[in-house]
């Protein structure tokens, strides 16, 4: 095995902000399918594992401590918190995703780790953190591989029993799963602008 360089750590970080950036913005052109490719890059920049680390680690071993922007979390007798938005109206046929710009009103700053273990999406008694609904899609849905059996938390996040909608010839089964993973990867976006911009110039 051989050591990569700074250099090459360096243009492995352009690449993965990149292909996270160009991600963002595709889901929230109404691409939801790309949600899957935005799970590899965040769980390649910040998950580890006993064989493996976060590439975020290779660059600053106290990445977790550094602050990120989340969605004020529901309250903790909430039933039901998908902490993104969407909106709805008699015209379109599906939701229509909002990209957050984090107004002071509905964000606080928080530890990465703070970020990826606290409990997020709410349904029912269904709690699940980011780091729960992100390994799931990209562990599960195609990233890495596709499983037969996955956890009832991520059957629950991705079908929903429930349709939302505002007349009945709109109504849909929103897949919270991937709007999940979506919010965690614009949020990490962010994240990686503020305090990894020196690997970006």
């Amino acid at each position: 095995m051989v050591h990569r360089s700074d250099a090459g750590k360096t243009q492995l970080f352009k690449d993965q902000y990149s292909l996270l950036k160009s991600g963002i913005e595709r889901f929230y052109q109404g691409d939801e399918v790309i949600a899957v490719d935005i799970a590899v890059r965040i769980r390649a920049l910040v998950h580890d594992t006993s064989a493996s680390r976060a590439f975020l680690g290779t660059l600053n071993l106290n990445y977790r401590d550094l602050n990120i922007y989340r969605r004020i979390p529901p309250r903790p007798d909430a039933v039901f918190a998908a902490p993104s938005a969407f909106k709805l109206t008699g015209g379109e046929p599906a939701p229509v995703n909002i990209r957050d710009t984090f107004s002071l009103e509905q964000h606080e700053l928080v530890t990465l780790e703070q970020w990826w273990a606290d409990e997020y999406l709410l349904i029912g008694t269904i709690r699940s953190s980011k780091r729960q609904v992100v390994l799931d899609v990209a562990n599960k849905d195609g990233g890495a591989h596709v499983d037969p059996d996955v956890p009832r938390r991520h059957v629950i996040a991705s079908e929903p029993p429930f349709l939302i909608g505002v007349t009945k010839d709109n109504l849909v089964r929103p897949n919270f799963a991937r709007l999940t993973v979506a919010q965690a990867g614009n949020e990490l976006l962010d994240y990686l602008y503020r305090h990894f911009a020196k690997y970006l110039a």
